[in-house]
């Protein structure tokens, strides 16, 4: 029974029960092979290649990288 942030649970005390959190953020994998994860790899690190970070980049602070929009 899925639930959202804030609502009540009708469940009896000492009630056994099996919790799953799904963070709606987390996208699932579509890799369907070995090859696909691999030639995923390869552009994720081609694109870390060809778009490097900045050494003199402005640093965030501890509020803005925790910062929920």
């Amino acid at each position: 029974m899925p639930i959202t942030n804030g609502d009540e649970l009708d469940v009896p005390e000492n009630a056994e029960v099996e919790l799953t959190l799904h963070d709606p953020y987390v996208l699932p994998a579509k890799a369907t092979s070995d090859e696909e994860r691999e030639r995923a790899l390869r552009e994720l690190f081609a694109s870390w290649d060809a778009y490097p970070l900045r050494v003199d980049a402005p640093r965030l602070t501890r509020d803005e990288m925790h910062e929920r929009r």
